[in-house]
């Protein structure tokens, strides 16, 4: 049996062999048109209960907060307010509503994976139309990253886009902060993927004249250079060595101390932030700063974080999770404006799903479907609330069932179509990266309105 590169990626992603990799594997991804830009994907791994993100601040509220439960509703008079619209955010995302006040920040109503529209009728009559595997961990995060619907793919949205840049002789990086993710993954590219640990951390920084370090580099030589007996030895190897060829390169700029991020990374106070993610973003932030260096022209990043599948006890913690974010997304941002790259990058989050409207008896809540989204940037359209709040009524039109799944009407297609036309992605090359994009293309459907 013969092995190529892509069925070795097939093998990589999500599993241990990924992990045991050095912190670096080669990537190519997309670019078309001049100067540079590039897109941040934020996933919230879990299932982030995004009815607590995005809240009916006018007479809405009463009914949002009677069914949602004393244990788990915002307060009317807590929210942080979205001013000229009748929505307020959870008061833990509060740094957001500067970059609002300045048309940085715009929200996705009620987005998720779809085959086709689908209404409440539809999902009860006829199941074929229900994309798979709903309420699911594991598909669902797939079908966000991969734009798929009927079935899992092997590839993501974000790596499709690169193969097509790819074919034309772009060979810029696509990078990783969390790993393996498919989203990034595509036939004819595969993401850089970047660890929170710096190569030397790993016992193969080639200053260490540590005795027991250099003879580790030794035998780690003396591995990569020994005639391989197979295709899929010999493909191990080439990415190995690339990884240590690009560490070379890239050690420098994530941990040097040259650069200007560390200094912009501060909330709306002034304060550093210090975290997982935002130790993530910093390393994104540095690779944009060095883009003239490394020669990028497009970039797609991805990073994460998780702890959103909150059953019980949700409030005190769902909190923290969101303040993490909201501060994170905040000095990024900037971050970009320091760098004077804040028109030319834009961040967007995504998530598994959404919770079930009507909280459980844990004081937490289940899985939903449809899921609001914030997409921060210089170059947006200012302060737009796109697509459409469901219908907060149970058993209403947009409840899948009678507990509060809201059936998406946005697509996963219109929200990220949006990203990467911005980004420079053809007509021509739309259903190659959305495999489902004749069911998202005419008829009043499409990219959203997001970017100026």
């Amino acid at each position: 049996m013969t092995i190529d590169r892509r069925e070795l990626l097939k093998l990589v992603t999500g599993s241990s062999l990924a992990a045991l990799m050095p912190s670096l594997v080669r990537a190519q991804t997309v670019g078309t048109g001049s100067g540079y830009k590039a897109i941040v994907a934020l996933f919230m791994h879990g299932g982030n209960d995004s009815n607590n993100m995005l809240i009916p601040n006018d007479e809405r509220h009463a009914g949002y907060a009677a069914v949602r439960g004393s244990a788990i509703a915002i307060n009317r008079g807590d929210l942080s307010p979205l001013a000229g619209t009748p929505m307020g955010m959870h008061p833990s995302l509060a740094p957001l509503a500067q970059l609002w006040s300045e048309g940085d920040l715009n929200w996705v109503q009620n987005a998720g994976v779809l085959l086709q529209p689908l209404t409440r009728d539809q999902y009860n009559n006829s199941p074929q139309l229900r994309p798979v595997n709903l309420f699911s961990h594991d598909a669902q995060q797939n079908l966000w990253q991969t734009g798929g619907a009927a079935s899992e793919l092997i590839t993501g949205w974000m790596g499709r886009v690169g193969d097509r840049l790819v074919d034309v002789g772009h060979v810029y990086p696509s990078v990783s902060l969390s790993g393996a993710q498919r989203a990034l993954i595509g036939d004819r590219n595969s993401p850089l993927l970047i660890s929170s640990s710096n190569l030397a951390l790993r016992n193969y920084d080639p200053t260490d004249m540590d005795a027991n370090d250099v003879a580790r580099r030794a035998a780690l030589d003396g591995l990569l250079a020994a005639p391989q007996q197979s295709n899929l030895g010999n493909l191990t190897t080439d990415i190995i060595r690339g990884d240590l060829e690009a560490g070379a390169v890239l050690n420098d700029i994530l941990n040097g101390d040259q650069s200007i991020v560390d200094a912009s990374f501060v909330d709306p106070a002034g304060n550093p932030v210090d975290s997982s993610l935002a130790t993530a973003l910093k390393h994104i932030a540095r690779l944009i700063e060095a883009r003239d260096e490394i020669g990028a022209t497009r970039q797609t990043f991805m990073a994460e974080t998780g702890g959103f599948d909150n059953h019980r006890s949700q409030a005190g913690t769902h909190a923290e999770l969101l303040s993490n974010i909201a501060r994170c997304v905040y000095a990024f941002h900037n971050t970009m404006r320091a760098l004077g790259v804040a028109d030319e990058v834009a961040l967007f989050s995504m998530s598994d799903f959404n919770r079930v409207f009507k909280g459980n008896g844990s004081a937490g809540s289940d899985h939903g479907w449809g899921s609001h989204h914030f997409v921060v940037g210089g170059d947006l359209r200012p302060n737009q609330l796109l697509g459409t709040f469901p219908d907060q009524t149970i058993g209403g039109p947009d409840d899948a069932r009678s507990d509060g799944r809201w059936i998406p009407t946005t697509s996963v297609e219109e929200y990220a179509g949006a990203l990467v036309r911005w980004l420079g992605v053809s007509d021509a090359d739309m259903p190659y990266v959305f495999p489902n994009w004749s069911n998202w293309n005419g008829g009043g459907r499409g990219p959203l309105d997001l970017f100026a």
